[in-house]
Parts: C-alpha cells; structure tokens; sequence
C-alpha cells in the first residue's frame, strides 16, 4: 500500500515538472511511470500468491495435526479398553482362586472335623 501511494506522489510530482518539459521527456516520465506501475502490480500478485501458499500451508499443517491427534486419541482408547480387559481378567483369575483355596480350606476343616470325630469316639470306647 506504501508503495503505491508514493507511486501517486511520483506520479503527481512527475505531471507538475513535466509541464515546462520537451516531449521527449515527458514520454520518458509516462514509461518510468508505466514501468513502475508494472513492477508494483507484480509484487502485489507475488506477495498475494505468497500469502495464499501460506495460507494453504498453515490450512495442511492445522488439518494434519488434527489428523494425528484423532490417531492418539484412538490409540489411547483402545489401550485403556486392553488395560480395562486385562484388569478384569486378572480379578476373574484371583477371585477364582481365591474361591478354590477357600474350597480347599473347607474340605480340609471337614476332613479334620471328622478326624476329630472319629478319634473322640474311639476315645470314648464307641469306635
């Protein structure tokens, strides 16, 4: 925007001295004028085409993050739904256990119950 308001400024300047110049130099003020004019048009259109590259990049980049951040949240869920599953075989395994060796106790308690038993009435002469 700078550019083309001196461009203005250059250009009123230009028309203001060149009222007492030759043609000649009038033609060369209109062709520096022209050439400048061109220069800034194509700096524009470069700099516009710029921003947008940056921009599709910037738009790529956004899009790819919140690609892999999808990926790392699906990889989080599955991982804790495994811990999950895993944690709960392992409490299956221990209360299965638990419930063997508590069986076990049982039949030991019984089995030395009628021990008991049997020993006390043949103590007291019945056996």
């Amino acid at each position: 925007m700078k550019t083309v308001n001196y461009l203005a400024i250059f250009a009123a300047s230009a028309v203001l001295a060149l009222s007492g110049c030759s043609k000649e130099d009038v033609e060369e003020a209109k062709t520096a004028v022209g050439s400048a004019a061109e220069t800034v048009a194509e700096k524009t259109g470069e700099a516009v085409d710029a921003a947008g590259d940056m921009a599709e990049s910037a738009v790529d980049a956004t899009g790819d993050a919140l690609e892999e951040a999808g990926d790392m949240a699906a990889d989080a869920v599955d991982s804790t739904s495994e811990m999950a599953a895993d944690a709960s075989d392992a409490m299956e395994d221990a209360a299965a256990e638990a419930a063997d060796a508590a069986e076990d106790a049982a039949d030991e308690v019984g089995d030395a119950a009628e021990e008991a038993g049997d020993e006390m009435k043949e103590a007291m002469g019945q056996g």
